[in-house]
């Protein structure tokens, strides 16, 4: 997510080529653990809801400021 920011006077395109990668990796490890562990999922599903909940407080405060 953070690949997204540009910090300092880059004129350069953002590069999604890495961030894919490491979500994609993240996934399938994911993955893998859910079905190693199906009860991972609620936990997994509770992080997903923190990070999203988190995102939208943060933009919501960065909007008021």
């Amino acid at each position: 997510m953070f690949h997204l920011f540009q910090f300092g006077g880059h004129n350069r395109p953002p590069t999604f080529g890495n961030g894919l990668l490491f979500n994609g990796l993240l996934c399938v490890f994911f993955a893998l653990a859910i079905l190693a562990a199906p009860e991972l999922l609620a936990y997994f599903v509770a992080v997903i809801l923190l990070v999203i909940g988190t995102s939208m407080l943060t933009a919501w405060w960065k909007i008021r400021k």
